[in-house]
């Protein structure tokens, strides 16, 4: 396998990110999951539960004074953002055979193989995908190739990313995507992926055409790639709300809120009451 997925969990999303690692068993995704873990009772949790086709890291281990000091200033999430190209870089540092990266949020969840649609495209260093709603890009989902312009560009929005990231826009910044917009001007070959099955979302959903097949989901008749839950949180082990005012109903919210209420119950049997981390209170 050349193409690694990786993405960065706490706690506090670990269902999702259990949610995830299936999605990639389901579709035979050729690819092992990496899995950055920021604190210590998400990686007890994971190594306990024995996933084979994931890597589960420490990532307090490699973490250097300077990872530290800004753990201490920002919030979780903003953290997490400011090590989405350190982690993509670290894959590439200690895992030689590795020349893709898809980096994924952990509330990502696969319908179909997004490698082989990345295999159809002939050149690039970096791929993106937006926003759809607007041309902006979206941090959700990123993929760097293991060559010069891509490890340039991975540096770049690394230092950026040490230097501001925030969950509040700053004159065009937002996160680590303001400075993934900036990366076309900057470097070659950043691709942005259009097509209509790839991050799918709360906030753009209603621009498509949703249809599902012998439980097969088709945006605008093509298959859907993946689908980006960003903004769902359980409840409770049952119930679930939206941060934002969205109502998450048929076959797609239905599938992925069912999965996430099994690995609450999987995450249960292995450590009782750990899924307390999780709720929220709305």
């Amino acid at each position: 396998m050349d193409t690694a997925i990786c993405t960065i969990i706490s706690k506090t999303r670990v269902h999702h990110v259990l949610a995830l690692y299936e999605s990639i068993i389901n579709n035979n995704v050729p690819s092992q999951l990496f899995i950055f873990c920021v604190d210590q009772e998400s990686f007890s949790l994971l190594k306990k539960m024995n996933l084979s086709k994931a890597i589960t890291i420490d990532f307090s281990d490699p973490e250097d004074s300077v990872l530290i000091d800004i753990k201490k200033d920002r919030k979780l999430n903003e953290y997490c953002w400011t090590l989405k190209p350190i982690v993509l870089l670290y894959i590439f540092d200690n895992y030689l055979n590795i020349d893709k990266v898809i980096y994924a949020d952990g509330d990502v969840y696969f319908f179909s193989d997004p490698i082989k649609l990345i295999k159809r495209i002939k050149k690039w260093s970096v791929i993106l995908t937006t926003h759809k709603v607007s041309k902006k890009a979206n941090g959700g989902f990123i993929c760097f190739r293991k060559d010069i312009n891509s490890l340039s560009a991975l540096k770049w929005w690394k230092e950026q990313c040490i230097k501001w990231c925030y969950s509040y826009e700053d004159n065009g910044n937002f996160g680590d995507q303001g400075h993934l917009d900036k990366l076309r001007r900057l470097f070659k070959n950043i691709y942005y992926l259009e097509h209509c099955g790839v991050n799918v979302a709360s906030w753009n959903q209603h621009l498509y055409d949703i249809k599902v097949n012998n439980d097969t989901v088709y945006i605008n008749d093509y298959k859907l790639i993946f689908y980006h839950f960003s903004g769902l949180r359980m409840v409770n082990k049952r119930d679930y709300a939206m941060c934002w005012k969205f109502k998450p109903e048929g076959f797609i919210y239905d599938h992925y809120i069912d999965i996430l209420r099994k690995k609450i119950d999987e995450i249960e049997r292995v450590n009782l009451g750990f899924s307390n981390y999780f709720f929220s209170d709305f």
